[in-house]
């Protein structure tokens, strides 16, 4: 059984992936279009939409020829169940804008929809990253956005219609989400650079594009969906609230600075504030605190299982449920996942990866959880598992 993200990357396999490609340059991955008939179509997204009470001037956006729709000119209030309005986009509205060309942007639906969930979970799970999808609904020869880099890395799957994306040579070092990395649009232009490569775009098919590289497209047909998987990896500054902690158990950094200090006494100052700080972040506390916010930086995507508990509850003799441990983490060691205590660990097994990251993710499981997410699993393998799983200890 292979993982989603794998059926993705095919032929080539993960390890190559991480090793030649990641973080270094871009590259296509066509596929056949069933590969994301799961994850969405138009149909699905038709659904999606008319989810109206989902929907907010924040998580729907539109553009139109590199320009934002002003919220007021396709939202309309609605009567809110608690009194007063809610500001929501109109679908009359909505739909007018798209017979113009406008975009359709809608962010944060990783959990919106059971294939964006998988897929995002899987992605997690092989980067240690976290997911953010964001789905992109575009109409013919209009495009939402000029040239431009993201502050993570980037997973396009095409799902709809046909898009061509311009790749260019420019590529910021390292930008995150802060003013400093916030440029013009003139900036970006000159950023960008040429462009050194043109991918076309067809449903079942992956653009990988790494964190910094400059990038635009254009719907070649009208109705082109693509989901843009961000994936954001833990960083050093991510880990500076370690610093924070250290210092408030410091008594010397809770003292007050003298009234007066002069360039010499300031300079003083700050060395010792460096020897303090570098002395917390080499003992053995922090090593610790930096491990757990690694291993807990993905989000934990998670599913109802409704039907299996209204079995259980339904069967005189329910089926035992099993508590995961709270102690035993899905971690990363040179690209692999493993089950870890923290004094030991153990490898996760590539084919089943995504089922212990299932089980991982909650607070109880029962087989027939496991087998209703992942009913190709054979009821020998399922059980095989869970031997396993006891038997490190990962629940009990």
């Amino acid at each position: 059984m292979t993982d989603l993200f794998d059926s993705f990357l095919a032929p080539l396999d993960r390890e190559t992936f991480f090793a030649e490609q990641f973080g270094k340059g871009h590259r296509h991955f066509p596929g056949p279009a069933e590969r994301t008939a799961d994850i969405m179509t138009l149909k699905r997204l038709n659904e999606l939409l008319s989810m109206t009470s989902v929907w907010t001037p924040e998580t729907m956006r539109l553009f139109l020829d590199l320009q934002p729709v002003a919220t007021a000119d396709y939202c309309a209030r609605v009567p809110s169940m608690q009194g007063g309005a809610s500001l929501r986009p109109d679908p009359d509205m909505v739909q007018t804008w798209i017979a113009k060309g406008a975009s359709v942007i809608l962010n944060d639906i990783d959990a919106l929809s059971p294939g964006v969930r998988a897929l995002a979970n899987d992605l997690q799970q092989a980067t240690g990253g976290r997911s953010q999808a964001n789905l992109y609904f575009s109409m013919h020869q209009h495009k939402a956005f000029g040239p431009h880099c993201d502050v993570h890395e980037v997973f396009a799957v095409h799902c709809a219609g046909e898009k061509v994306w311009n790749i260019y040579e420019g590529r910021d070092e390292a930008p995150v989400n802060h003013p400093d990395f916030l440029p013009s649009d003139a900036e970006r232009e000159r950023r960008a650079g040429k462009i050194v490569d043109q991918v076309e775009m067809k449903p079942g098919d992956l653009l990988y594009i790494p964190r910094g590289v400059y990038h635009d497209a254009l719907a070649s047909a009208s109705g082109a969906i693509h989901i843009a998987f961000g994936v954001t990896l833990p960083k050093p500054l991510d880990l500076l609230p370690i610093i924070w902690d250290a210092a408030i158990k410091h008594p010397w950094m809770r003292a007050d600075l003298p009234r007066e200090m002069d360039a010499a006494a300031l300079k003083d100052v700050l060395a010792e504030m460096g020897t303090a700080i570098a002395g917390a972040l080499t003992s053995e506390g922090a090593r610790k605190v930096a491990a757990k916010a690694i291993a807990d930086w993905p989000y934990a995507f998670k599913s109802y299982d409704l039907e299996n508990l209204v079995a259980a509850g339904a069967s005189d003799s329910a089926e035992p449920g099993y508590t995961v441990s709270k102690q035993v983490k899905v971690t990363r060691h040179n690209g692999k996942p493993y089950l870890s205590d923290g004094k030991q660990q153990v490898e996760i097994p590539g084919e089943v990866a995504r089922q212990v990251n299932f089980i991982m993710a909650r607070e109880r499981v029962t087989e027939a959880a496991l087998r209703a997410e992942f009913p190709e699993m054979s009821e020998a393998a399922v059980a095989e598992l869970f031997r396993n799983m006891k038997s490190m200890r990962a629940i009990g």
